[in-house]
């Protein structure tokens, strides 16, 4: 199983730095080391555009998104290569239902 959030460009590879972090980052790396502990067998992993442009290129929905939407539709998350979410971060109970799908 795997877990993908191909995000926009932020400031250092967590986005958890500065004297103020994005709070929606922030509890998304909560809610990631959660995932982590409840299903060991996950690989979470997280790309940013201007990091590993290939991952975007790579996930053949995720490219078509940002190619018709421009990079505004950032953040977009993936489940084995499906998207579930754009625009923002799925939160925890998101996850974990469609993990079950």
């Amino acid at each position: 199983m795997k877990l993908e959030f191909f995000e926009a460009p932020m400031c250092c590879p967590t986005g958890l730095c500065g004297p103020n972090p994005d709070e929606r980052i922030v509890k998304l790396n909560e809610n990631i080391k959660i995932l982590e502990k409840k299903h060991s067998e996950i690989d979470i992993q997280r790309y940013m555009i201007t990091q590993q442009p290939s991952k975007f290129k790579e996930n053949e929905q995720v490219y078509k998104i940002i190619m018709e939407n421009d990079k505004n539709v950032l953040p977009i998350t993936a489940i084995n290569g499906k998207v579930i979410k754009t625009h923002e971060y799925p939160d925890l109970e998101e996850i974990e239902k469609k993990l079950e799908e």
